[in-house]
């Protein structure tokens, strides 16, 4: 947590969640009273982060000043080295491998697969990180060097494509 700032809290019941992000990432969420977010919120600006106060979700309870630091955000404490940063330490022992949150292929439209990427690596410390394609049917599984390649193949077919409908 070394770039979270001191954040003020009173204990009151918090009315507001801001979510902490860097590099784009959601890495934190803080919860304060309506009097204490603009005072939390210049203060995670001033440690040079992003916040964006939003109102709880139904059922959320928690005090002003509490702090939530996601495990797989840049804000997380060290402790498990063991894990890429990626990983959603989620059973990897009983997996046998460490996963990311896999990640639907979604064109915002309807379907006739549901499609979803993410990344795997083997817990082996020699081992090298995969890019998992996973559809209804079955499982394909890249190392990186395939994946970038097929990102530029799959460039190159969408351009194809584009120049065959135009011609």
């Amino acid at each position: 947590m070394s770039n979270l700032p001191t954040l003020p809290e009173c204990g009151a019941p918090a009315t507001v969640r801001i979510e902490l992000y860097t590099t784009g990432s959601l890495d934190a969420c803080a919860y304060t009273c309506a009097a204490h977010t603009p005072q939390a919120t210049a203060a995670i600006g001033g440690a040079g982060l992003d916040a964006y106060p939003t109102g709880l979700g139904p059922g959320v309870s928690r005090p002003c000043g509490h702090v939530f630091v996601y495990p797989t955000g840049t804000l997380a404490a060290p402790d498990d080295l063991a894990h890429p940063r990626w990983c959603d330490r989620d059973r990897c022992r009983l997996r046998g491998r460490h996963c990311s949150r896999a990640r639907r292929v979604d064109t915002n439209r309807s379907e006739s697969s549901v499609v979803e990427v993410g990344l795997v690596r083997a817990l082996h410390p020699a081992a090298r990180t995969m890019v998992s394609l996973s559809g209804a049917a079955s499982a394909v599984v890249l190392s990186t060097g395939q994946a970038r390649v097929l990102r530029y193949r799959l460039a190159h077919l969408l351009d194809l494509a584009a120049v065959s409908r135009q011609g």
